[in-house]
Formats: C-alpha cells, sequence, structure tokens
C-alpha cells in the first residue's frame, strides 16, 4: 500500500528536480521542491507561491499562466488540456482547503487579488480582479465582474463573490454582488454584498 505521507508524481511530462529548482532559483517560492509537480509548457511568475502537493498540468496544446505573487496552498491542482487555458491573476490565493481549476478546450480567467477556497472551478469562465468563490463550491461556465480585493473597505465596490456550498452553473455577477447558496446557486437570490457589511 502506497504511503499516503509520500507525495506520488502524476503521470505526465512534468518539470524534474532540476527544472523546479531553476524555478526557486529565478524567484518562485517553492517550500518543498519534492512535493510539487509543474508541467514543462507552465508559465509560473517570480514571487508566486507553490506549496506541497500542487499540482500544475498542461499538455502540449494548452496554456497555464501563474502570476506573480499568486499563492496555491497545498491541495490545489490546475489542469489545461485539449487546447485550454488556465490564467491566475497576480496576489490571487487558491485554497488553503484545496481548489481545482479545471480548462478541457475551453479558457479559464482568474484576474488579480482574488481568493478561492474548497473550490472546483470549471472553464469556461471569467472571474475578474478581486473576485472570490468560497465553498465548498463547484462553478461552471460562471462570469463575475472584477472590482476591489475582497477586503477592501468600500464593499460596493468589491469583485463578485460566490458563497456557501453546492453548484454554480452559468452565474453573471455585477461588481459587489453576491450569491450566498445552497445546492443549486440558481435558485438563491442575488444580492449586494453590502446587505452583509451595513455601515457601522
Amino acid at each position: 500500500m502506497t504511503d499516503p505521507t509520500d507525495p506520488q508524481p502524476p503521470s505526465a511530462p512534468f518539470l524534474d528536480r532540476a527544472g523546479i529548482d531553476a524555478l526557486v532559483a529565478a524567484g518562485v517560492v517553492v517550500p518543498a521542491p519534492d512535493a510539487v509537480w509543474v508541467s514543462v509548457r507552465a508559465r509560473v511568475a517570480v514571487g508566486a507561491v507553490l506549496h506541497p502537493t500542487v499540482v500544475v498540468s498542461c499538455d502540449e496544446t494548452s496554456e497555464v499562466v501563474v502570476s506573480r505573487g499568486a499563492v496555491l496552498h497545498p491541495g490545489t491542482r490546475i489542469s489545461a488540456s485539449d487546447g485550454g487555458s488556465v490564467h491566475v491573476g497576480a496576489r490571487t490565493t487558491l485554497g488553503p482547503g484545496g481548489c481545482t481549476l479545471v480548462a478541457d478546450g475551453e479558457d479559464l480567467h482568474l484576474g488579480s487579488d482574488g481568493r478561492y477556497r474548497m473550490a472546483l472551478i470549471i472553464g469556461p469562465g471569467t472571474y475578474g480582479d478581486g473576485c472570490q468563490v468560497l465553498g465548498p463550491i463547484e462553478a461552471r461556465a460562471c462570469t463575475l465582474e472584477g472590482g476591489q480585493p475582497g477586503d477592501s473597505p468600500d464593499v460596493a465596490s468589491r469583485g463578485a463573490l460566490l458563497k456557501g456550498a453546492g453548484r454554480a452553473a452559468g452565474i453573471t455577477l455585477r461588481r459587489g454582488q453576491v450569491v450566498n447558496g445552497a445546492g443549486d446557486f440558481r435558485r438563491a437570490p442575488v444580492e449586494e454584498q453590502t446587505a452583509y457589511h451595513p455601515p457601522r
């Protein structure tokens, strides 16, 4: 039986240890170089953080970009295949609690300063700057308008937000809006985030 504490590499063309060491030398933060798997085609910017058990997979027809300052917590999985693309914006955080991004022949864009926790996000999809998906949530074919980061004091200007537990399919939200769902998010009302943060 495989020891669950011993990370096992996925069966795909990933960087070897020398390749991971080259990322570190270039300024990517990798606390456990033997416990991350990054496709040879993926582009990871200086200052990005790849925690243990992160997997970034990209086939020869696809593209993955992880931008400067993005943080991929343990258990994060990114997969682009069949001409798909995944873009993770600057300073965006994936996890903790797990986050999976999948683009199978589709484009999936996550803007800067976002937070995605306990989320399975399947392309196509566009999540602008400052957007958040706080689950457990499966999100597919959603469009969330960007705005200020989720901790901005100007709540009405924050990027759109999905939170709760369940499945969000085909949801479109404007800046400052939120769906707090349980089960099928299409049955939940679209609200303003200010409703959850009344003026003091």
